[in-house]
């Protein structure tokens, strides 16, 4: 009983491993449910009903969620945007984030819904509606400062992006460079007439840097074209956090952190799991008072 319930508890534990939508998994409960149903049948005494019932109970609500459930699904929005969520009946808020926002990695998405009180996912924290968890998944990000060479703030604007004049890089693409693949995105200045590249470096990936005095940190690639798309002389290098560099005309700042994306599992009905746990620590308790000898005066 007790491997059936760590099986379903699992999927609460680590909920985004998709072999638990997998016919595998499915079978596993299966198999252990059956013997089960007929030792309930056939349970005489209290403790031993109690137990078989609440492992039924686990087994029954892991596998509405192992079959049922969709895989665990990641929501990455740029900040100030909304996500509707109608698996979920709610819409996460992405909030803003400015250049301290990015760097500390605070930033928590907020669900609001028509029927209850809005529900907060922090990085790092978890929350659960129904039977879905929701987690707050930090990535790397960027908030980028762009002026021109006398210092004037240029305008950034990202046209694939819904937050169109965000100045707020979530890296979305992947491409290979040097053999290494690498978190990648892009935004224009219109004032400037440029168009630029950013890849994201992480600390490991900063290796293939070190020519650059990059080793070891977080960095971003700048590679700044034209508006035809031309590369600009001298418009490629490297910028840790809060560098400023100079190219093609443009002086960009980086600020290097974090910013939250929404995964959402499906998990079992925590209800459910919360009466067949109680149900067989009732069964314990009754097992062992039933066992204890008594004390004749």
């Amino acid at each position: 009983m007790a491997v059936a319930i760590a099986l379903v508890l699992a999927q609460d534990a680590f909920p985004a491993w998709p072999g638990f939508h997998t016919w595998q998994y499915a079978v596993a409960l299966g198999l252990i449910s059956v013997p089960l149903a007929r030792g309930l049948r056939g349970a005489a005494r209290a403790p031993a009903i109690a137990a078989t019932l609440g492992t039924f109970i686990v087994l029954v609500a892991g596998l509405c969620s192992g079959l049922l459930g969709p895989d665990t699904q990641i929501v990455s929005r740029s900040p100030g945007t909304v996500a509707p969520l109608p698996d979920v009946g709610a819409a996460a808020f992405f909030p803003n984030a400015g250049a301290a926002d990015i760097e500390s990695g605070s930033s928590a998405i907020v669900l609001r819904r028509r029927d209850g009180p809005p529900v907060v996912v922090a990085p790092g924290n978890r929350r659960f509606l129904s039977a879905t968890e929701l987690e707050a998944v930090s990535r790397p990000a960027a908030y980028v400062d762009a002026r021109d060479a006398r210092g004037d703030r240029l305008t950034i604007t990202q046209p694939t992006n819904p937050a169109f004049l965000s100045p707020v890089l979530l890296f979305p693409q992947q491409v290979t460079i040097g053999g290494t693949r690498l978190p990648a995105d892009g935004f224009a200045l219109p004032a400037a007439h440029r168009q630029i590249k950013a890849f994201y470096f992480s600390k490991a990936d900063s290796e293939a840097a070190r020519s650059r005095g990059m080793a070891g940190v977080e960095s971003v690639l700048f590679a700044v074209d034209d508006d035809a798309g031309r590369a600009v002389p001298d418009g490629i290098g490297f910028a840790r956090t809060g560098q400023a560099i100079s190219l093609g005309g443009a002086r960009l700042v980086p600020t290097i952190g974090r910013y939250p994306a929404l995964a959402i599992s499906a998990v079992p009905y925590p209800p459910a799991l919360i009466v067949g746990c109680l149900l067989c620590a009732a069964a314990l308790i009754l097992s062992f008072t039933a066992k204890q000898p008594k004390i004749v005066s």
